[in-house]
């Protein structure tokens, strides 16, 4: 929810400081369609229906090929400056979920710190849930998973990773790039 909120303030912030959207006029974006592939399959792997069914082991091939899905989105878009930060948060994100099996280890005491206790429960119970697998020694390259707890966020927000933030800055100056009307 915070992604959404950030990115829809940093739309509304670009438009104002580049006085509209005259800036797209004569900039291509490609592969959206592939932002709402990616988007479709991680809508389908994060609901409660698909949690309790019988395909659920599916997740994490579901979860990584969405992944990949959005990662040609911004290789198509490497032009841009925003693209190229949003690629390292990305690709951060990207290595410690292969590395983990198609999981994104969450520390449970940053989850238990932001109030996410009905997702401690299901982690606690599962030992993974949705995209999510509890950081433990086992898990790899805990680092760059969900370890970031802004407390002062609480309790819109959640915990994140390195990566999580690095892409959001990237998405944000992306947004403003795209709306800048270029100089003539």
């Amino acid at each position: 929810m915070v992604y959404i909120v950030t990115i829809v303030i940093c739309f509304l912030i670009a438009i104002l400081v580049n006085k509209g959207i005259k800036g797209i006029e004569k900039k291509t974006f490609r592969g959206f369609p592939l932002i709402l592939i990616g988007f479709a399959l991680q809508i389908l792997i994060f609901s409660e229906r698909f949690f309790y069914s019988n395909y659920r082991y599916l997740t994490p091939y579901i979860y990584i090929l969405s992944l990949l899905s959005l990662l040609t989105v911004i290789l198509l878009n490497l032009r841009y400056r925003g693209m190229k930060i949003a690629l390292i948060g990305f690709l951060s994100n990207l290595i410690v979920i292969i590395a983990n099996g198609g999981y994104m280890p969450q520390d449970i005491n940053k989850l238990q710190m932001m109030g996410k206790l009905d997702k401690v429960e299901m982690l606690s119970k599962f030992g993974k849930y949705y995209n999510g697998i509890i950081m433990s020694k086992e898990t790899k390259l805990n680092f760059l998973g969900d370890i970031i707890a802004p407390t002062f966020l609480k309790p819109y927000a959640s915990v994140h990773s390195i990566g999580d933030i690095i892409l959001l800055i990237g998405l944000c100056y992306f947004i403003f790039e795209f709306l800048r009307k270029e100089s003539q």
